[in-house]
């Protein structure tokens, strides 16, 4: 049967035979097949091109299922099924028939029988090796192809979801939740990690599967009370220690890396404090906060949905304190104090504000604006001076909080010292931050010329900034005497020719349409004091 063409060679040598379930008994008699060659010919002959025959074999087939599930006693029939299972897969004509066979078996439970509880393969060494006695054609199978289907059932076998479908009773106690860890020895980082993300998704509210994990556990061989206790959460002590047992050399921080797959997800705040209360059970090293900040996420749901809970989390929960690229705390910038809004240091993170803004930019505008809420309102100052430190393809949130707290600064009376150390940052940040305060406020540009000359960085402002915004602050130092405004006309024109020289233009332009009161042709609604300054400016621009 382990020849590619059993089947067609098998039907062919049939075809003029009166082919019956009687006739297929007897010839399994006198061959003296095994039940899982039997369950072997009846799928071959459904590969029959012969209508009849076809029927005979799935009929022969189901017949001999149904004296499995006929047995009284649980532990063998799954272990006969089993049997059938690697027998097909073993044999090269018949493994196709797999699907096909456990869809006749699913028929048979479905029509009232005692279910069928598939039991992991060589789930310990005396039942493997007493499985692969009775094998009949085990040895006619390679070690090598053995070997290569156990590594293949390895990968379609998750462990987070078996255990998911037994429930809390696996952690019940370390010997019950070792019977369960030792099916997918040995446990790796990636292995923990998806348990660890399973439970914390499951943490609480799922059902209780008492009966079906007492049920699993007898198939395996414990041995199982059903009169024990009802949990309604998973026992971190037990899984903790039970996988410590099994893999006492786990690395934590490659199993927090590993989080990074399909389905991690934290739903509540409470089931993240469940989720840490799991890590520090498991591991004293301060969390690898680069696991979650460090890149962005494949699964970047599951990511968003951890920093939302980490940032808000109280320090013994979780910090950020220990972060490698932490933002200089300042008690006072020049004078003006800042706050830090919240104890576990969050917004000095300076990798936590990097990915999100990358997640800003990869379609997660909204929940990371939402998530910045907070900060804008109890620390505005601090998150702008970090996203000063960030630089992405884009930039959308760090203009995003530039426009919301550049203002703010502006505004306030010791704002100078802020603008100063923001400068010295990111001085393409503070350009954008004036050019929007002149925009929204025109008159604004006088507080922007106090800010530059407190901070002592006008003559830098003045070679950066545009030049809608840069002809106005040249105007107003003028009138102080801080630059020579015809000096500083001649330069830009020497340099810029005709695209400064078009810029003039637009500033005359605008200027003569606000001074003859046609405000809707211009932009820029000045007072009158300032309207003034700008039209004595302009016999200057106009030489």
């Amino acid at each position: 049967m382990d020849k590619p063409n059993f089947c067609t060679v098998f039907c062919q040598s049939l075809r003029s035979m009166d082919i019956s379930e009687n006739f297929l008994e007897n010839f399994s008699k006198a061959m003296q097949f095994s039940m899982s060659e039997k369950i072997g010919i009846g799928l071959a002959l459904s590969d029959s091109e012969n209508p009849d025959i076809k029927i005979c074999g799935k009929n022969f087939c189901m017949a001999q299922i149904e004296e499995l599930n006929s047995n009284t006693a649980s532990f063998d029939s799954t272990e006969q099924i089993q049997n059938v299972v690697m027998f097909l897969q073993c044999s090269g004509a018949l493994s196709k028939h797999v699907d096909s066979f456990m869809q006749m078996l699913s028929l048979v439970q479905a029509n009232g029988a005692a279910q069928f509880i598939l039991t992991p393969i060589l789930s310990d060494e005396s039942r493997g090796a007493n499985f692969l006695r009775n094998m009949d054609f085990f040895n006619e199978c390679g070690e090598n192809d053995f070997d290569a289907l156990l590594e293949e059932m390895e990968k379609e076998m998750s462990m987070a979801d078996i255990i998911k479908e037994l429930g809390y009773g696996c952690t019940v106690d370390v010997a019950h939740c070792k019977e369960i860890l030792s099916l997918c020895l040995p446990l790796t980082e990636m292995t923990i990690a998806r348990i660890l993300g399973m439970i914390v998704l499951t943490y609480a509210g799922l059902e209780d599967n008492q009966t079906m994990f007492s049920t699993f556990s007898l198939a395996l061989g414990c041995n199982t009370s059903y009169d024990l206790p009802s949990l309604s959460s998973w026992n971190i002590d037990v899984l903790v220690k039970t996988i410590k047992q099994f893999a006492p050399g786990t690395n934590w921080i490659r199993v927090i890396e590993n989080l990074d797959h399909e389905g991690f997800y934290i739903p509540s705040e409470a089931a993240f404090t469940f989720f840490m209360s799991v890590y520090q059970h498991a591991c004293q090293d301060p969390f690898p906060l680069h696991a979650i900040c460090g890149s962005v996420w494949k699964n970047s749901e599951g990511q968003l949905s951890f920093l939302k809970y980490a940032v808000s989390a109280v320090p013994d929960v979780f910090t950020f304190d220990h972060s490698s690229r932490k933002l200089a705390y300042l008690d006072a910038v020049y004078g003006h104090k800042l706050h830090l809004a919240n104890e576990n240091h969050a917004w000095l993170c300076l990798d936590l504000l990097d990915v999100l803004c990358q997640l800003a930019e990869r379609g997660h505008t909204i929940f990371v604006r939402s998530m910045l809420d907070y900060p804008l309102k109890h620390c505005p100052e601090v998150l702008l001076l970090g996203m000063a430190h960030v630089n992405t393809a884009y930039n959308l949130l760090q203009h995003d909080v530039t426009s919301t707290v550049f203002p703010m600064i502006i505004k306030n009376a010791l704002g100078a010292g802020m603008v100063l150390e923001l400068w010295n940052v990111n001085a393409n940040l503070v350009l954008r931050g004036f050019v929007e305060v002149h925009n929204s406020e025109p008159d604004g540009m006088i507080r922007i010329l106090e800010v530059c000359q407190e901070s002592k960085i006008l003559s830098s402002v003045l070679e950066m900034i545009p030049f809608p915004s840069g002809i106005r602050l040249a105007v107003l130092a003028s009138r102080k005497e801080v630059i020579d405004f015809e000096k500083w006309l001649s330069g830009n024109l020497n340099t810029y020719k005709d695209v400064f020289l078009e810029e003039c233009l637009k500033f005359l332009k605008e200027i003569q349409f606000a001074g003859s009161q046609e405000f809707s042709a211009t932009p820029f609604h000045h007072t009158t004091a300032v309207l003034n300054l700008y039209l004595e400016a302009s016999s200057t621009i106009i030489k």
